[in-house]
């Protein structure tokens, strides 16, 4: 599922959970003047490598197993940190405990990245962020803190599956089950339609997930008025939706 800042997919694939999410990258070449966001399952270093080339960005979640030798470090102010220095990463998780977070230079078969490291409370390893965003423009606690953007996506699943029926289906047959996915994934985006309009006509700031959640009572017969063309009832349910999602 690739988004667009305004929170609602601009493209979906469907795929067997055995096909990986390599397969449904963007062309990196597209990616020109863009910033491309994944997490750890999207982590690719030659795919990184050719959004760098084509003028393109990438922030990412790294994976633990990304061992790469440290060429420097520097602390959330900017500050150099001399143990940061002619190391493997390995060596240096009780550093990036004690340090909070850590800016890196790190170099793997001789291509360079920009490696963010943060230990969070109660976690028993680090996270990390590989991007080729420039430090002079971006610091860390910036990095991480637009990473988060992504999250939106994460709460779009979480949306779906609990409050649009996307879960398993009582059928084999491949068609059905793939209308039903797409039947759940247009209920998702009429839901948020409405609650962007709702936000607009009261100028009140309207949780999508909440709407989502709160259906009963408005979101059926709505359907219906508008599916049988009834536009009297039609108005009635549409202003008693705005007063109750406002």
């Amino acid at each position: 599922m690739g988004y667009i800042l305004n929170s609602v997919p601009a493209a979906i694939q469907l795929a067997p959970d055995h096909v990986t999410e390599y397969n449904f990258l963007p062309d990196a070449f597209h990616l020109e003047k863009c910033l491309f966001m994944g997490d750890r399952d999207y982590f690719k270093l030659a795919y990184f490598d050719d959004i760098n080339a084509s003028g393109g960005c990438y922030l990412a979640r790294s994976k633990t197993s990304f061992k790469p030798d440290v060429i420097a470090g520097f602390n959330k102010m900017g500050k150099r940190l001399k143990r940061f220095s002619g190391k493997n990463l390995a060596q240096l998780k009780k550093h990036i405990r004690r340090s909070q977070l850590v800016d890196m230079d790190v170099c793997r078969k001789g291509k360079s990245y920009r490696l963010i490291a943060s230990w969070p409370k109660g976690k028993s390893e680090p996270t990390y962020w590989i991007t080729n965003l420039e430090r002079e423009k971006f610091s860390a606690s910036d990095v991480t803190k637009l990473y988060r953007l992504r999250w939106q996506i994460e709460l779009s699943f979480k949306e779906w599956k609990s409050w649009d029926n996307l879960k398993k289906f009582n059928t084999r047959k491949k068609e059905i089950m793939e209308g039903l996915i797409w039947a759940s994934l247009l209920s998702m985006l009429i839901k948020r339609s409405i609650a962007f309009s709702v936000e607009s006509l009261s100028k009140i700031e309207v949780s999508t997930f909440m709407v989502a959640k709160n259906t009963q009572g408005w979101f059926y017969p709505l359907m219906e008025a508008i599916t049988l063309h009834v536009y009297s009832e039609m108005r009635y349910i549409w202003s008693r939706t705005i007063k109750y999602l406002s």
